[in-house]
């Protein structure tokens, strides 16, 4: 899911009426200002997506001229400066109290319905992660968010006073006008007035759900074209060439903590971004390499294309998908999927799987099945193996030597002759005639889910009619696991990974 970066989320806060710290921002194509217009101030470069930017020096304080400037240098020959969108300029605010708020999404249970979740602490700031414990939940419907008055009446008597009930009621009202997956504002301040302000503050979302009316406010919110990755360009031409679904790929551009464990993630949807992020929040010894979401009905075609780019990440020692163990969208194509991108990709990581929802028995045993011919080590985890678990996993399965030299094999596939191709999703259907002819089963016709094939007398063709390819590789998989294997669908990427 990509992140809104502090000054583009501000603006969805002070659009709302809500107030927030005194800033100005300068974009990273225009010079800084020969002096700031407020001292003391905070100098805070927006690096959409980047996390713990204090630690890395891209927070900073300056309480004269001469560390203000000295801040500027510093910040601006940082290397992350070159996907940062400029640098917000902030007064520093004496503050009565720190608290934390966020509104998320809840996904339900079997005995409650999906809705919006607020999130309330009574302390702020660094370090909140390992005080989550502590917060205050409040459940909220997404289609009549609730006033001051009825979170005042939800939470603990005299926790939420009138000014500040009435800021998270704006909260709420940003994240469901706006459609956010996260909006987190920390710390929430508590100025010497009585009043609060939001000090700093971020958001993620999905790009498909953004309304017409808010795309403006979030236009250039992740790294422009000239400060992509080669693997994220990869990703990019892949959402042009297949726009259906949500594929999200973006590598962080942290530093890695010496003897950290460098994880792939491929995450299917915003539930499980946030188990993960839950599971891994905090932890030194854990680095994710990247983020990503597939979600969104995107075809198994998409997942493979996807699947292939992040396994192909520089230095990865393993590879973690998961999802918030509850997906409509079929479990069994994600693992066929991968399976595929395992069998093909020239750089293997082994993996750490978890399904949850439609078909997520024959997902995991698909992997029952194959297990004996896979390049890498793959763990199936049922969806009710938190990713917490997982990670304990990470020792006894991760590769020593990440690096792309270590882990790169030859891939020789078998080269059949072009049966058909489909436009959308793209893909080139190839078989070998001869070796269809002997096949007894016909088992890709009885696994397609649309009846777009048809047996043409020397294999598989599409049937025609109004039947269409949906890309979701199960003919592939029944062709090689209960047939004569003289079918495959080749699936182009647009550069080498």
């Amino acid at each position: 899911m990509p992140a809104l970066s502090e000054h583009r989320t501000r603006a969805l806060l002070r659009d709302a009426g809500l107030d927030v710290v005194e800033a100005i921002m300068v974009p990273a194509d225009e010079d800084m200002p020969s002096s700031p217009p407020f001292l003391p101030a905070w100098l805070k470069a927006q690096v959409p997506g980047l996390t713990s930017r204090k630690a890395k020096g891209l927070v900073r304080r300056a309480g004269n001229a001469i560390e203000y400037r000295e801040a500027c240098r510093r910040m601006l020959s940082d290397p992350h400066w070159a996907s940062s969108e400029g640098m917000l300029i902030a007064r520093e605010v004496g503050l009565r109290q720190e608290l934390y708020a966020a509104c998320t999404l809840d996904l339900g249970s079997e005995s409650s319905q999906p809705g919006g979740l607020l999130l309330f602490g009574e302390a702020g700031g660094s370090g909140v992660e390992a005080r989550a414990g502590g917060l205050h939940r409040i459940a909220f419907s997404l289609l009549d968010p609730p006033g001051p008055e009825a979170l005042a009446a939800s939470a603990p008597q005299g926790l939420l006073d009138e000014a500040l009930s009435g800021f998270l009621a704006g909260m709420v009202g940003v994240f469901l006008r706006h459609r956010l997956l996260v909006l987190e504002v920390n710390p929430l301040g508590i100025a010497e007035t009585g009043l609060p302000l939001a000090v700093d503050c971020r958001a993620e979302y999905e790009r498909s759900a953004i309304p017409d009316e808010s795309a403006a406010m979030f236009e250039g919110s992740a790294p422009g074209s000239a400060s992509r990755t080669p693997l994220e360009e990869i990703v990019a031409a892949i959402n042009q060439q297949d726009p259906s679904g949500t594929g999200f790929f973006r590598q962080t551009r942290d530093e890695v903590p010496p003897g950290a464990w460098k994880i792939a993630t491929n995450i299917c949807g915003g539930g499980g971004k946030m188990l993960w992020e839950m599971a891994t929040g905090g932890r030194p010894d854990i680095a994710n390499l990247n983020e990503s979401d597939t979600s969104g009905g995107l075809s198994a075609f998409k997942s493979y294309r996807i699947l292939r780019v992040i396994m192909a990440l520089p230095e990865a020692q393993l590879l973690v998908l998961t999802g918030s163990g509850m997906a409509f969208q079929s479990q069994y194509s994600i693992a066929v999927a991968v399976w595929k991108a395992l069998r093909e990709t020239p750089t293997p990581l082994p993996c750490l799987l978890r399904f949850g929802g439609t078909d997520e028995g024959r997902a995991m045993g698909l992997f029952e099945r194959v297990s004996d011919s896979l390049p890498a080590r793959v763990r199936v985890y049922r969806p009710e193996v938190f990713p917490n678990a997982m990670l304990d996993d990470i020792p006894a399965i991760a590769l020593e030597d990440g690096s792309p030299e270590a882990r790169r094999r030859e891939v020789r596939m078998p080269s059949y002759p072009l049966a058909f191709e489909v436009e959308q999703p793209p893909g080139r259907f190839t078989r070998d005639p001869s070796i269809c002819a002997s096949c007894a089963t016909r088992a890709c016709l009885d696994s397609c889910p649309t009846s777009f094939l048809a047996w043409s007398g020397s294999g598989p063709a599409p049937a025609g009619g109004d039947a269409r390819c949906v890309g979701c590789l199960l003919c592939e998989a029944a062709c090689l696991l209960d047939g004569a294997g003289g079918m495959r669908i080749e699936l182009g990427l647009p550069g080498e990974v």
